[in-house]
């Protein structure tokens, strides 16, 4: 039991930088066995309140620390260190060799600041307001429907009474900018940047409920079976569904569409008139007109709605996409690098150069120039 509390003294001591030279050298001696328990009683402590973190990348982790301390064991703790970063900023591993003495080259008066809560809405008369930095309440009308703004500047309309016209509104988020707003009928919608959402300001009784998405949304429709919640998406894509959470990709300069069914039952349908029938946990990809049906990572697929970019075996061309809408500034990949393949996962809440910086052990430099990031290996 001494020896238990003496160890659990000297941990956190270390997290607390607060190690004398002779618990240093105690800490130099601990076994791989009892590092790693210590690394994973962190994760748990740590991924207990944010789920986004699987049990793959978790072990990932730890191995890749404990693999650089058998190399490098004077300089272990180093990496035992930085482990609480990866945790809670981010890690990123490329699937060919490392490069070594790879530089990232970022000039700090042009850093940037990561993406917020902001769009425009466009009323039916044709009236712009800036959403982003107004207070909660009443913020304004569109026919019998009051719009308001929460505490956490979300969008929320509330209808008085059955309308006689369909009034359609419109919400778009820049390039640096996301938005969450709840429709007329209690349905909540997450637009991802550089998105744009076309819908009425409230819903016909007995009539379908039909939006127009582009860019990114993630959904949570309210279920009614009389009048099923349909969007209009992609090119001639429709999703039909009664009451279910589910996210759709439509981005144009992605390679293909991607419609993903978190849970509920959803059908997703092309100019063809064919329907695809989604289970939970599948993922509809339509390229070239061709729909396949796959099984998708959901925690890396709705990791932008919780406020991170992970990324699995995934080609750094559509990494830099992602960080090119969030961060609001252009890429340009030179060589082959672009279809390498990268996992990670790292803080949306990050400045671009952290976010660069975290990237930097795989082999891959970044310059910014003039406005635009050079992506070389």
């Amino acid at each position: 039991m001494k020896e238990d509390h003496n160890k659990s003294t000297l941990w956190e001591a270390f997290w607390h930088g607060h190690l004398g030279d002779e618990q240093l050298k105690e800490l130099k001696n601990l076994s791989n066995d009892e590092v790693e328990t210590e690394l994973k009683q962190r994760w748990e402590n740590h991924s207990s309140k944010n789920s986004i973190f699987s049990k793959r990348e978790r072990q990932d982790i730890i191995d890749k620390i404990l693999v650089q301390r058998e190399i490098k064991k004077p300089v272990f703790l180093y990496y035992v260190a930085a482990s609480l970063a990866l945790l809670i900023l981010g890690y990123f591993a490329l699937f060919t060799p490392e490069k070594e003495n790879s530089t990232v080259k970022i000039e700090k008066s042009i850093d940037l600041n990561p993406g917020e809560n902001k769009a425009i809405l466009t009323l039916s008369n044709g009236k712009k307001i800036t959403l982003g930095t107004l207070s909660n309440g009443l913020l304004t009308e569109d026919g019998q429907t009051k719009i308001y703004t929460s505490e956490k500047g979300d969008l929320i309309y509330k209808a008085a009474t059955e309308p006689q016209q369909i009034l359609v509104n419109n919400i778009t988020t820049p390039r640096g900018g996301q938005y969450n707003l709840t429709l007329s009928d209690g349905t909540n919608i997450w637009l991802n940047a550089a998105s744009s959402l076309t819908y009425p300001s409230s819903f016909q009784k007995g009539k379908p409920r039909i939006v127009e998405l582009s860019g990114e949304g993630f959904f949570e429709v309210t279920h009614n079976a009389q009048e099923p919640f349909i969007v209009h998406y992609g090119n001639g894509l429709e999703a039909i569904v009664l009451g279910t959470s589910f996210n759709i990709n439509t981005y144009t300069d992605e390679k293909a569409t991607y419609t993903t069914l978190i849970n509920g039952s959803l059908s997703v349908q092309g100019p063809q008139e064919k329907k695809d029938l989604l289970k939970p946990g599948q993922q509809a990809i339509v390229r070239q007109g061709k729909t396949s049906i796959i099984s998708a990572d959901i925690e890396e697929i709705i990791a932008w709605k919780e406020g991170w970019f992970l990324f699995n075996r995934l080609e750094l061309q559509a990494i830099v996409r992602q960080l090119s809408r969030w961060y609001n500034i252009d890429f340009e990949i030179k060589g082959t690098i672009g279809n390498k393949q990268f996992s990670g996962i790292v803080s949306k809440s990050n400045n671009i150069s952290e976010v660069l910086k975290i990237m930097e052990n795989t082999g891959v430099t970044f310059t910014l120039r003039d406005q635009k990031i050079y992506v070389s290996q």
